[in-house]
């Protein structure tokens, strides 16, 4: 398996490649009221509005250092385009099999991750992203994305 390993705090993540659409620097961030205190806003991608959600928050890590700027994984969730922001991605690695562990009792709680990598000395935690937000996290981010379209349109 290719993956694509980043940091969150002072832990390493890792998804799958394929589910990578592509890696961009942070830009300017439309900050949208209301919306679940993990969801940074919106940025504007080509002409596509991406929803950003901040992996420290969701996870709820301490908050970075202020002069970190972080980059953003393109994935889509659910059909709909979506930016992790992170704070660092450090490569892409191959993983086999047997590099990989499942998740021990105590992480199974953590139901986006789907395994724990080793490499060398590190570990790094295999995530889903897909898994990574509830049905109900899901829903209030397509309404964030309702709530901008109807705002595009006025």
């Amino acid at each position: 398996m290719k993956v694509v390993v980043f940091s969150a705090g002072d832990k390493e993540y890792a998804v799958n490649i394929e589910n990578i659409r592509e890696v961009i620097r942070m830009r300017k961030v439309v900050p949208i009221p209301e919306a679940p205190d993990f969801v940074e806003g919106v940025i504007n991608l080509r002409g596509k509005v991406v929803t950003l959600i901040s992996l420290r928050k969701k996870l709820k890590l301490e908050e970075p250092d202020k002069n970190v700027t972080g980059r953003v994984l393109i994935t889509e969730i659910d059909d709909h385009l979506m930016g992790i922001v992170v704070e660092k991605v450090a490569d892409v690695i191959s993983l086999d099999d047997a590099d990989i562990s499942p998740p021990e009792e105590i992480l199974k709680k953590a139901k986006y991750l789907v395994g724990v990598g080793k490499v060398g000395k590190r570990l790094i935690l295999i995530m889903d992203m897909e898994k990574l937000l509830t049905g109900r996290d899901k829903k209030s981010i397509k309404t964030v994305g309702k709530m901008v379209e109807i705002r595009k349109k006025d």
